[in-house]
């Protein structure tokens, strides 16, 4: 684990899962997280599993391979580097990171940044002990039955948070509580295994019928993508990491 920024106890907590602390894909991502969130996070590189690790599918699919490392790394970064680093307690927010992420521009909801939008929806009770979990971006999603939007607090802007599941797993957040026994709570639900993480978390909200809050679902961006919410993978900047 690389620490980018001294840590201070006024900053969340971020993780960027990545193949390189030095890459294009990471350092792009950092800044994106930082345009957003400015002088709010704590920035670490969490380097993903690497291809020739032992717990890797032993397929010679280089697909498979990047499956594992990809759930292997999800798996390493909830259960163990969210609770290392956490020092306010089972309900301290962190949030993790794909390599790829870029944000819908926060002057589209009437916002300078997302910080107070981000405080909101983790100070939310329902959100914080019960669900801890929430989206900041999703892919194909399906939006909950029962569709009660969040509406934030803060005049002029116009983003909502609604309940659903989908793909991609791209950006979200945990409280640490959460984070420890999220993996374990999934894999009782035996899903098939071999996939990424996001396979495994659609699944597991279809079965256990859970549904989890998307930070600014009424929002698709890039148009045509089926990204919805503030964190988008930037497909126009970087390919699939799975490919």
């Amino acid at each position: 684990m690389k620490i980018i920024q001294n840590h201070t106890s006024t900053r969340i907590n971020v993780f960027i899962i990545t193949s390189s602390c030095i890459s294009l894909r990471f350092n792009i991502t950092k800044e994106n997280i930082e345009r957003v969130f400015p002088n709010y996070v704590n920035i670490y590189c969490f380097k993903s599993i690497p291809l020739n690790d032992s717990r890797i599918h032993t397929s010679t699919s280089s697909v498979l391979k990047k499956f594992s490392s990809n759930l292997l790394s999800f798996i390493n970064v909830w259960t163990y580097e969210i609770p290392k680093y956490s020092k306010n307690g089972d309900l301290e927010w962190s949030l993790v990171f794909e390599d790829d992420v870029n944000f819908v521009e926060p002057a589209k909801f009437s916002l300078s940044n997302y910080i107070n939008i981000l405080q909101d929806i983790m100070q939310n009770p329902e959100i914080q002990l019960n669900h801890g979990v929430f989206y900041l971006g999703i892919c194909g999603p399906t939006f909950s039955n029962n569709n009660i939007s969040l509406v934030t607090k803060f005049p002029n802007n116009t983003l909502l948070s609604t309940k659903g599941y989908g793909w991609c797993a791209h950006g979200m957040g945990l409280t640490t509580k959460r984070a420890k026994e999220f993996w374990t709570h999934i894999s009782s639900y035996r899903p098939a295994p071999d996939a990424a993480i996001d396979f495994f978390l659609r699944e597991y909200c279809i079965r256990s019928k859970t549904d989890y809050y998307i930070l600014g679902s009424n929002y698709h961006w890039p148009p045509g993508t089926g990204h919805y919410g503030i964190a988008y993978q930037d497909r126009g900047r970087f390919y699939s990491g799975m490919n």
